[in-house]
């Protein structure tokens, strides 16, 4: 296994479109491991330009659920299982999230049924890889764990009215990233940054 560990910020940007600045989502490389946190516009030409192909991703991780965090899933999702080069993903999509994140997917499926019917009659493509499983969790903790790649989800301050919210702490071997998604500044980030927890 390498000991690649690497954290890209595909993108920083706002609800408000801007050719300069793509959409939330970070990209980390942990070993054998790929993950994407939150899938904001833009957020498939930004793995294009790096050259990492989408069928890479193992799972993606959201933070919230805010447009500007996940109007990318559908292209990751679907773009992700053409047979193209760059996409060419051979297992389901996996998505983990706070609770809502099975109902936000079970309407994307819906949305983009026909869709999926054509292409599997037109290009062949293998229906499995276009499902979707979908991982929720309702309080702080672990989310994800595969090799030495351990994931864990704290709950942020991105105000009063939106809830839920969380961040991720990425661990992986003696390596350490925290990315908070959309909050206000508190010493429970702070701490979460610099502890050990769970």
């Amino acid at each position: 296994m390498t000991s690649l560990f690497r954290v890209t910020l595909l993108g920083t940007g706002v609800p408000i479109p801007r050719p300069e600045r793509f959409g939330p989502s970070t990209l980390i490389e942990a070993g054998d491991q790929t993950v994407l946190i939150d899938a904001g516009r833009g957020a498939t030409i930004r793995l294009f330009q790096l050259g990492v192909p989408m069928g890479r991703i193992d799972a993606l991780l959201l933070t919230h659920f805010h447009s500007d965090h996940t109007v990318g899933i559908p292209d990751l999702w679907l773009t992700g299982w053409l047979s193209s080069y760059f996409a060419a993903r051979k297992r389901p999509f996996h998505v983990i999230g706070p609770i809502g994140a099975q109902t936000l997917m079970r309407h994307l499926e819906a949305a983009y049924a026909r869709d999926i019917e054509i292409r599997i009659a037109d290009e062949k493509l293998a229906r499995e890889h276009a499902a979707i499983t979908v991982k929720e969790f309702a309080a702080d903790g672990p989310v994800y764990e595969s090799g030495d790649l351990r994931i864990i989800a704290f709950t942020v301050d991105h105000g009063d009215a939106i809830k839920p919210a969380y961040g991720y702490r990425i661990e992986y071997q003696d390596r350490l990233a925290v990315v908070s998604g959309d909050t206000r500044l508190t010493r429970t980030w702070f701490a979460t940054a610099r502890e050990p927890i769970c």
